[in-house]
């Protein structure tokens, strides 16, 4: 790769080139309009002589097939005649603001921009009651009939010798206006993603894969679409919403590749040959069906339910790899590699060297766990959203079939936790001291009518006397409780109690702790 050209450039001059299609949006940048407030920041940070920061391209020639094609939205469409041309990689947001305002606002709302002389302050079309002469349309600054409509008009306000001046120095200040541009050539794709991972100032840069979904590949086999039927195929199913990042790592599996930004890239290629990727294709939507059915059947109900990326690419591997895998021995590895936390921090070489296992050996192999479960896991841990822990948690009790401990009524998704214990109760317990009343091993699940009247009657009532006042108005109060895996006994300290629920919650899951009889 040549040193990279970064150049200053006008804005009326990078607003030529969009217009003759030699600055190019790809595909695969989704369709995103800044809303109304970020254009008028953007707007007013060029105003105020403000950076907006450096715009990457490549510089590719028209035989170069690496797009599936260029978003048009307010960029104009591709003319098919140049033979060099250079792809927004970081920027696309602006300049699309930019030019949508500047020369197309029709394209989108978001781009109907003035600037208003007496305010001296960007508005959008909607935030302005009346527009007269003294709101400037932003798309008249680089056409020059219409801003010497714009100048003839304003000179006409009463204060028309107060508000020119501000007209011609908004003209001035956005003619010269400079934008810095860095541009990649003659760059093996390898380079490219490797420069826009480091410099991409979006916050949140693509990785390899990513950017790999956006190569065309070939016309016949377009990837962005194959993954839009894909997520339609999913739709109502665990895997609804399955992440593009996602499917393209299951390609490169099903392409018996590893997960390594180099190997991965390798798909390109492979897209080229007769036939493109679809066999692998179908090999992953046959691996995804017999996932769907094996998630289905251990209550999950959606993918995000299975905590860590990497054990969804190990069931997706296994899923490819074998027809007819343990089932049973699979859901006790999910389980047992949760609440190990086995799989916290891990690197990409780490998944790509247990999908290596998977291919050349035995899956219990791949599937062995490490770390150790804490079996004070519930008793210390407190529930922490989007922790492996507690997403393990809350699928527990629901594959225990939990039901809401006053009405005995099934719990949906919505529905939140309570206390059991109160702290002043927990940190009284003669047998052991508890910090919080939010661990894990207290908290019961309750319908919200529930949660309210759980307040009122432990306001002066004990848990064992709520449990006593359930069994007066439930047959089956026993069987409600035990479904959260909670026993009442009179012998009970709370302490007891929450070490009893805690074996029995990870019992019913892993063999060795304790009872399975939930």
């Amino acid at each position: 790769m040549e040193n990279p050209e970064p150049r200053a450039q006008y804005l009326n001059i990078v607003l030529r080139q969009i217009d003759k299609t030699a600055l190019r949006i790809p595909r695969f940048q989704r369709h995103f309009v800044w809303g109304e407030s970020d254009v008028v920041d953007l707007l007013g940070s060029i105003r105020k002589g403000y950076p907006i920061g450096s715009i990457l391209t490549w510089r590719i020639g028209s035989n170069d097939s690496y797009f599936s094609g260029y978003r048009e939205d307010a960029f104009p469409p591709a003319n098919e005649d140049l033979n060099t041309f250079e792809v927004i990689l970081d920027g696309a947001q602006r300049l699309s603001s930019l030019y949508g305002c500047l020369r197309n606002p029709t394209s989108d709302p978001a781009y109907d921009m003035y600037f208003g002389l007496e305010a001296q302050e960007f508005f959008h079309s909607s935030a302005i009651r009346v527009i007269d002469s003294s709101y400037v349309p932003m798309s008249s600054l680089f056409d020059s009939r219409r801003f010497l409509q714009v100048q003839s008009q304003v000179a006409e306000l009463p204060n028309g010798d107060i508000l020119l001046p501000r007209v011609l120095d908004l003209y001035t200040t956005f003619q010269d206006y400079q934008i810095p541009i860095i541009a990649l050539s003659n760059a093996k794709l390898e380079d490219v993603v490797e420069v826009f991972r480091r410099v991409n100032s979006s916050g949140t840069p693509l990785s390899s894969v990513d950017f790999v979904r956006a190569l065309t590949w070939q016309s016949s086999f377009d990837l962005e679409e194959t993954f839009d039927s894909l997520g339609e195929h999913y739709q109502g199913t665990p895997l609804e919403g399955l992440s593009e990042e996602y499917l393209i790592r299951c390609l490169a599996i099903a392409s018996g590749l590893s997960l390594d930004t180099r190997d991965v890239l390798q798909l390109e290629k492979r897209s080229t040959v007769t036939g493109g990727l679809k066999a692998e294709i179908s090999a992953i939507q046959t691996a995804l069906d017999r996932l769907v059915s094996f998630l289905e059947g251990i209550g999950i109900t959606n993918v995000a339910e299975i905590p860590y990326e990497v054990q969804r690419l190990i069931l997706f591997s296994i899923m490819h790899l074998d027809p007819s895998p343990d089932l049973v021995s699979l859901e006790e590895w999910l389980w047992r590699s949760t609440f190990a936390e086995e799989h916290q921090s891990k690197p990409e070489s780490y998944t790509s060297r247990i999908v290596k296992e998977l291919r050349v050996g035995p899956t219990s192999t791949a599937l062995v766990v490490r770390k150790p479960i804490d079996r004070e896991l519930f008793l210390t841990r407190q529930r922490r959203a989007g922790s492996a822990v507690t997403i393990g948690f809350d699928l527990l009790l629901r594959r225990s079939g939990a039901r809401s401990l006053l009405s005995g009524e099934p719990l949906a998704p919505g529905d939140g936790y309570s206390r059991l214990y109160s702290l002043d109760e927990l940190q009284k317990d003669p047998y052991q001291h508890f910090s919080s009343a939010s661990i894990l091993a207290n908290l019961i699940a309750l319908t919200s009518e529930d949660a309210s009247r759980w307040r009122d009657l432990r306001t002066f009532l004990s848990v064992e006397e709520v449990f006593n006042l359930i069994q007066g108005e439930k047959t089956d109060a026993s069987q409600i409780w035990a479904s959260q895996g909670i026993v009442m006994l009179s012998t009970y300290s709370p302490s007891a109690s929450l070490r009893t629920r805690a074996d029995r919650l990870l019992g019913s899951v892993i063999s060795e702790y304790g009872t399975s009889d939930l």
